[in-house]
C-alpha cells in the first residue's frame, strides 16, 4: 500500500485548477497530465455522506453550477454549488475519476494532450 502511494504522490498534486466554460472544471496535474471534469459528473459523483457518490435522476440547473471553486492545500478541492450544496474531493479521488483516453487505456484516441 505504501508503495502505491509513493508511486502516485506526484500524480495527485494539482498544479492548476480552473473553470472551463460553464460546464466543466479543468485540472492541470504536476506530472503534466490534464483532466476535464463535467460539472454534472462532479455533482453526480459527490462523495459527501448525503450523496454517497450516487446522485441519480434529473439535476436542477442550480445544482450543477459552481458558486465557489477552491484548492484546499495539496490534498483536496472544494466545490460550492449555487444551490448551497458543498462537495469536497480529495486530489486522489479526482485523479482516479479522470476518463481521458490515456486514463481509460485508449491512448490512440486522446481528447487532451497528456
Amino acid at each position: 500500500m505504501a508503495q502505491a502511494r509513493d508511486r502516485s504522490v506526484g500524480a495527485v498534486t494539482i498544479k492548476g485548477l480552473n473553470e472551463v466554460g460553464r460546464y466543466a472544471i479543468g485540472v492541470q496535474w504536476a506530472d503534466g497530465h490534464d483532466s476535464i471534469f463535467t460539472l454534472e459528473g462532479l455533482r453526480r459523483g459527490c462523495p459527501c455522506i448525503a450523496c454517497g457518490g450516487r446522485v441519480g435522476g434529473e439535476i436542477p440547473p442550480a445544482s450543477s453550477r459552481v458558486a465557489q471553486l477552491s484548492r484546499l492545500g495539496t490534498e483536496a478541492v472544494f466545490i460550492g454549488w449555487v444551490d448551497g450544496h458543498e462537495t469536497l474531493y480529495t486530489t486522489a479521488q479526482l485523479r482516479s475519476s479522470c476518463r481521458c483516453a490515456h486514463c481509460v487505456a485508449e491512448p490512440d484516441r486522446p481528447v487532451t494532450g497528456g
